[in-house]
């Protein structure tokens, strides 16, 4: 019954411990900025940098701009492979000189009271050492996070234009945001995720595109979407109460009847449990709606908005509580004021814990305003001026419906409270404005040659860099080709690279190395100084045919 009682109070306090969630997933929607409109699955579009919205790739143009598809003619049918690196690394180097003098003075305040540390108590893994990941994982609908030998997809669409008609119908495949790692065993950068993907896929895009005037054409598309995200999170928490335990040891163990039976070991840097989160939605919806005005033979305009879409998701997660975690509790457990407290905070020392896990996600909304220049009969030059609104991210929602140990000392004594086992993180993203630009390059008449150069401004505040997703302002480059057979097929090829690199020096992220003793969850790296640098490769070939 006191259970009962304990499980039902704590679902009524605002868990801290939600913080190993929500920071990895805000940190998710770091990467639905990263990888916007780069793993859509259109290599035309990936060369040019994306400054396609006045002059739109063919069945693609379903997402870059619905309009676009009034100028593909007949049957048409498109199909694209995508492949995807995905590579963050990490370098830990040394700790502020406060959070070293800490531990320092624990280590003689424990000699001057005869207190001794085992071995290995201070020993951490990560310092001065690096990290990087080994691969992609995915999330799969219905079947949860896998990692991937070759990040390999495949994705198309068709569209159809009677003959003589201005009118064209037209679907297509792609995924507006996919990513994806995974890290060894043994790799320091695990306990800031060891595995996560987040993926958007649009698996139903009914468009109709009509041609207006002869210069004039709009276009609108009825989005049919999944949304995963998945999380596999090694928890460590060394928190500077850890360093009192040996001082307990002294006066408690060795003795008949130790009014603290606190004899077993857990050092500063140990593993406390791991963390398994996923979560989905089979279905939201959303749309698209462009406009293409090709004003004279060397000029066109197009415009194209894509509305939010709202997902709840909704999934399980697991705890699994570490051996050293369970031995240290269990003799806690056994009886005597020690036992009391344990029920008061409500740490049960259990192995495992299994639950339902909610998360509500909104895709901001973005616009892109192009012009496209036929500058010369071989030349043309795209410029688009994009707008996306990241701020629609305020705030991040997880409720899960099961109470960890973890997640009642960390909620133990909170007084803001929402109903249920739930947090609500701000996040404070901000909107973004940027520039594209593209060139192609029509070297005879079937081979047309691309590049392009995209600003990619980071929408993450600085008070919110983590290791998770180190994302700062950089640039995305493409290059890539097409080549047009004597018999009507279109083959193409897009290539892109993107790098951004970020310095935070300990104690400067809130979801990382914060020296705060009241952040307890997500700061796995307390006072130390990490360089970090993400690098994403994308390459993307497809083929178009009459069918």
């Amino acid at each position: 019954m006191h259970a009962i009682e304990r499980r039902n109070t704590a679902k009524y306090r605002l868990l801290r411990i939600c913080i190993a969630i929500v920071g990895a997933l805000s940190a998710s929607n770091g990467w639905a900025v990263l990888t916007e409109n780069i793993a859509i699955g259109s290599p035309r579009a990936l060369s040019l940098a994306n400054a396609v919205t006045a002059d739109p790739p063919g069945i693609d143009s379903i997402h870059f701009n619905p309009a676009g598809l009034s100028r593909v003619e007949g049957r048409q049918q498109a199909i694209k492979f995508i492949y995807g690196n995905f590579d963050i690394g990490l370098d830990f180097g040394k700790r502020t000189e406060t959070r070293q003098a800490l531990l320092d003075q624990a280590v003689q305040i424990g000699s001057d009271l005869g207190a001794e540390y085992p071995e290995g108590f201070f020993e951490d893994e990560a310092y001065m050492q690096s990290s990087s990941t080994e691969g992609v994982s995915m999330i799969i609908p219905g079947s949860g996070m896998m990692d991937l030998a070759v990040p390999l997809s495949i994705v198309g669409g068709t569209s159809y234009q009677p003959p003589g008609g201005n009118i064209t119908f037209g679907t297509n495949v792609y995924t507006p945001m996919a990513a994806g790692f995974y890290r060894a065993d043994d790799d320091p950068g695990r306990f800031i995720g060891q595995r996560f993907s987040t993926m958007v896929l649009t698996y139903f895009s009914p468009t109709v595109a009509i041609e207006v005037t002869d210069t004039l054409s709009v276009g609108a598309t009825l989005t049919f979407n999944y949304g995963g995200v998945g999380l596999d999170l090694p928890l460590r928490v060394p928190h500077l109460a850890h360093l009192v335990i040996p001082t307990l040891q002294l006066t408690n163990c060795g003795i008949e009847t130790p009014l603290i039976n606190i004899c077993e070991d857990l050092p500063l840097y140990d593993q406390l449990g791991e963390l398994n989160f996923s979560v989905e939605q089979a279905l939201a919806f959303g749309y698209n709606f462009g406009l293409l005005w090709e004003v004279t033979p060397w000029l066109s305009l197009g415009m194209v908005y894509q509305s939010p879409i709202d997902m709840h998701m909704e999934g399980e997660f697991s705890w699994e509580n570490s051996d050293a975690w369970v031995q240290f509790i269990a003799p806690l457990r056994e009886g005597g004021l020690t036992s009391v407290a344990l029920d008061v905070v409500g740490i049960e020392g259990e192995k495992y814990v299994e639950g339902d896990a909610d998360l509500e996600l909104t895709m901001p909304e973005h616009m892109s305003f192009g012009v496209s220049l036929q500058l010369l009969p071989s030349l043309r030059v795209n410029i688009d001026y994009k707008f996306t609104g990241w701020s629609k991210w305020d705030e991040l929602s997880v409720k899960l419906s099961e109470v960890t140990d973890l997640m009642a000392i960390a909620s133990f004594g909170e007084t803001d409270t929402k109903e249920g086992v739930s947090l609500v993180l701000p996040l404070g993203m901000e909107d973004t404005w940027n520039f594209a630009y593209g060139i192609e390059y029509q070297y005879n008449d079937q081979l047309v040659l691309r590049m392009g150069v995209e600003d990619r401004p980071s929408s993450i505040p600085e008070v919110s860099m983590s290791p998770f997703l180190p994302l700062g302002d950089s640039t995305l480059y493409g290059i890539g080709f097409g080549y047009e057979t004597v018999t009507g097929t279109l083959y193409e090829v897009g290539m892109s690279y993107f790098e951004s690199q970020v310095s935070m020096p300990g104690n400067t992220s809130d979801f990382g190395n914060s020296e705060d003793p009241t952040k307890l969850i997500y700061n796995p790296y307390p006072g130390q100084d990490i360089d970090a640098s993400t690098t994403i490769i994308m390459l993307e070939i497809g083929f178009h045919r009459e069918f």
